[in-house]
């Protein structure tokens, strides 16, 4: 099977943390587009499943902001209903930080309104420690920006447990000499309390929106006025968590001397990125024996059974795809050209439910049926159908 050396897929990673684009890596590296696409998306998945994981945080004061991007294309309206299409159009990208460790405590991608705010407070609520009475172990400040989903969203999902200050930002669009200007220009700003008593001082967003810069100069697909925008928000919101453990573990933060997750005990040295390629082998190695077990626990296999149906993973396309044992392109796990080779394997199955798990799990984006034994080449041209 072809896989670049762990210190080539190391660099591949660093590149795309530190303001690299997918295609600058496949140019930077001389690989395939597709095989830095797979290495995304597996050490991506790694990273949004370790930031859900992650809990008992002690976070004395917690910053928290939005940012805007975009999905697809700049909101795109349907010319029949005017609204703009699925998936598509702008994105804003929540983000809390650990205003004393610099830690990037969580991110969600998501709208301003009042829903997704109280999902990114919520799931911040759920990282933090508490003790046998149900109550946060270190009483948090949270402070926001304007915002005004961030109102309720505070107060449901943290009620009278912390204290919550928000940072009202005001703007003019008169200059300083009465003249009118094309932009408003900021002109100062209200520290308000909103729940309980935050210290006057700790109202401020100085380290979210540090965090914010860093987030531009870092995630090319974030840059402005650039073409390597995200196209897919699952590949944002993989790419927002692979920086951010990046940024917790291997990033020496100037000030404190070391990574924010040493300084919030979370870890005791600094990770090389290496770290974070061995994981992600790790967690696909794991995530396949998960899947494999709990989707199809109870299927049992003799002896002398004979496959039904076969996998073909394709290690040089990163493709896996599901064919009945006598189609004429498994021919009994045999191929076209006689058993496995180089570009890729024959993985043996005894019903087509566990094989559709296999393949999903084998090759999470990239999984299919055969067209000609299982699925349909029916398209809008009027194909006749598949081929039995």
């Amino acid at each position: 099977m072809n896989r670049l050396s762990p210190h080539k897929q190391a660099a591949i990673i660093h590149d795309l943390v530190e303001g690299g684009s997918l295609r600058s890596a496949e140019r930077k590296h001389q690989v395939s587009f597709n095989t830095v696409m797979k290495l995304f998306e597996d050490a991506g998945d790694m990273a949004i499943a370790y930031f859900d994981g992650l809990k008992d945080l002690e976070c004395a004061r917690i910053q928290a902001d939005e940012m805007h991007t975009f999905v697809g294309t700049r909101d795109r309206f349907d010319r029949l209903t005017g609204e703009v299409a699925s998936g598509l159009g702008t994105v804003w990208v929540y983000v809390a930080v650990d205003a004393d460790t610099k830690m990037i405590v969580d991110f969600l991608p998501g709208t301003r309104e009042v829903y997704d705010a109280t999902r990114f407070m919520k799931s911040i609520a759920s990282k933090l420690r508490r003790d046998s009475f149900g109550r946060f172990a270190v009483r948090p400040t949270i402070v926001t920006d304007g915002l005004p989903a961030c109102k309720e969203a505070t107060a449901i999902a943290f009620g009278t447990d912390a204290d919550v200050g928000m940072m009202i930002k005001k703007y003019s669009d008169v200059g300083k000499k009465g003249q009118k200007l094309s932009r408003e220009r900021y002109i100062g700003a209200d520290r308000v309390t909103l729940i309980g008593s935050p210290k006057y001082e700790d109202i401020h967003t100085s380290y979210i929106e540090r965090t914010n810069l860093n987030l531009r100069m870092d995630i090319k697909r974030l840059g402005r006025k650039s073409n390597a925008f995200s196209k897919k928000l699952l590949n944002l919101k993989r790419h927002l968590a692979l920086w951010a453990l990046y940024f917790n573990f291997c990033r020496v933060h100037k000030a404190l001397r070391m990574p924010p997750a040493m300084a919030a005990g979370l870890s005791d040295h600094i990770w090389e990125v290496d770290e974070i390629v061995q994981r992600t082998s790790e967690f696909l190695a794991e995530r396949l024996r998960n899947q494999v077990a709990n989707d199809d626990p109870a299927e049992e296999v003799s002896s002398d059974a004979i496959p039904t149906h076969w996998v073909y993973r394709s290690t040089l396309h990163y493709l896996a795809k599901v064919h009945a044992a006598d189609c004429y392109h498994c021919k009994h796990g045999e191929g076209q050209r006689r058993g496995n080779q180089k570009a890729g394997e024959w993985l043996p199955f005894y019903s087509q439910e566990s094989a559709m798990v296999a393949a999903a799990a084998l090759e999470p984006d990239r999984h299919a049926v055969c067209n000609v034994c299982i699925g349909s080449y029916r398209n809008a041209g009027g194909y006749r159908g598949p081929r039995r």
